[in-house]
């Protein structure tokens, strides 16, 4: 028969080592999370990609649909959209304010209608 067992012993949350272990796992974990994200922000090629996720999480638009059940769709993909949005604005808020400026200069020129910022083809 084949041994099944796994090498590394289960966790165990009463073992000071157990908690220090994924303590510090999680720490660099987050830490390296951290240089990515402001790695990304720092060439305009992605920053083009982060503001295309807000919009089609649908951060910078109403949640609502004409349902229950897509306006909770459409809430959970905005709640992704704006943990990402949090994570710019505490690690990096003046490439959001590039960002944003670069987005702005690419948009075509405004006839005078608008549709409030909502994106009805992603909904």
């Amino acid at each position: 028969m084949e041994d099944t067992k796994d090498s590394t012993p289960a966790y165990d949350a009463g073992n000071p080592r157990h908690v220090e272990r994924r303590q510090k796992s999680a720490k660099t974990t987050r830490l390296q999370r951290n240089e990515d994200v402001r790695w990304l922000m720092g060439d305009a090629r992605g920053r083009r990609f982060i503001w295309n996720l807000l919009a089609k999480a649908g951060v910078f638009r109403s949640s609502m649909g004409l349902s229950a059940e897509l306006t909770a769709f459409n809430e959970g993909r905005r709640d992704l959209g704006l943990a990402v949005l949090a994570d710019l604005m505490r690690l990096c808020p003046e490439e959001y304010g590039r960002m944003q400026a670069e987005a702005i200069s690419k948009q075509p020129a405004s006839n005078g209608e608008t549709d409030g910022g909502r994106d009805d083809s992603n909904s």
